[in-house]
């Protein structure tokens, strides 16, 4: 049987507006901020950006979206080609910009963020036909919620027919899609989406094994809830444990998920198991909050190696 070896990854590809400060602002107040600057982002090319460094030349990430016609649009597709991310599938739109998030980043290093999705709702039936024809080689699918419900229905289908793994990345919360999570084959919400999916307040381990419990009575059968630095809770067949992270000291938490979902779909396509590949997630994601940035943050896979190997976690 050939191995499968290409990562597609469907998504939003986002101008990031960074912005470091000192405490986040009341309404109608200024503050004056240590620093600002821009960077390719969006959950999509963030997750992308994290599975494409780990692959390097051993496997291929092939990119689903959407960007507009402008500066930003530019940088971003000029920053996927940099990664060795195959940009086939990425469309132009002309008359929509390309989307952008406003990131504000704390001193301890916790975020918060507020996102125009712009480009990233135009993904349209046509780029997933034309992904379709040419899936063949797909080892695992990966999904966030930034761009149209109506889009991820279609590709699940695709995946579907052509038995190809999905993740999901259920951020931001869409209510219309949890009928689908049957179709998923591991499912990655953090305590706020888990909290909303299970309507039960996601605070603590026994809160977030109750909730991933909850979760995977939808019919997902791999359900791992991300609770910051507290690890993650595991709920799968013959698993039910929680997982510690890595103590670091964090600079950015903006991308740790993105760093934990693009690592897990690298695992995926390595055929590691579900453990192997929590645990390769975990230490991807541990660095990634020690450096600034969202794809800027991401390691490569000896940069995870020589991690692991100096950490008594």
């Amino acid at each position: 049987m050939v191995k499968k070896k290409d990562i597609i990854v469907l998504g939003s590809l986002n101008m990031d507006l960074v912005v470091n400060t000192s405490k986040f602002p009341n309404l109608g107040e200024t503050i004056v901020c240590d620093k600002f600057y821009t960077a390719p982002g969006g959950k999509g090319g963030n997750q992308a950006v994290a599975a494409a460094r780990l692959a390097s030349q051993e496997y291929k990430v092939k990119f689903i979206g959407r960007v507009g016609k402008d500066i930003f649009g530019e940088e971003i597709l000029k920053n996927l080609k940099r990664e060795n991310i195959d940009t086939s599938f990425v469309k132009i739109t002309n008359n929509i910009s390309t989307g952008i998030a406003s990131i504000f980043i704390m001193p301890d290093g916790e975020n918060s963020v507020n996102a125009v999705y712009g480009a990233n709702y135009e993904i349209d039936k046509s780029q997933i036909n034309d992904f379709e024809k040419n899936s063949d080689n797909a080892g695992v699918l990966l999904l966030q919620q930034e761009i149209p419900d109506t889009i991820i229905r279609l590709i699940l289908k695709t995946a579907y027919k052509k038995q190809i793994p999905v993740i999901l990345d259920p951020a931001p919360y869409n209510e219309k899609l949890v009928k689908f999570y049957k179709n998923i084959n591991i499912i990655t919400p953090n305590e706020i989406e888990a909290s909303s999916i299970s309507n039960t307040e996601v605070k603590d381990i026994p809160s977030a094994k109750k909730a991933a419990r909850y979760i995977r009575n939808l019919g997902c059968n791999n359900v791992i809830i991300t609770l910051g630095s507290k690890g993650i809770w595991v709920e799968a067949e013959n698993i039910s444990e929680h997982v510690k992270s890595y103590e670091v000291k964090s600079k950015s938490s903006v991308a740790a998920g993105d760093a934990f979902n693009g690592a897990l779909a690298y695992g995926v396509v390595k055929n590691k198991n579900l453990q192997d590949s929590i645990e390769l997630a975990i230490a991807t994601s541990s660095i990634s909050v020690t450096r600034e940035g969202a794809q800027n943050s991401m390691p490569t896979i000896e940069e995870v190696v020589k991690f692991v190997n100096s950490y008594d976690k």
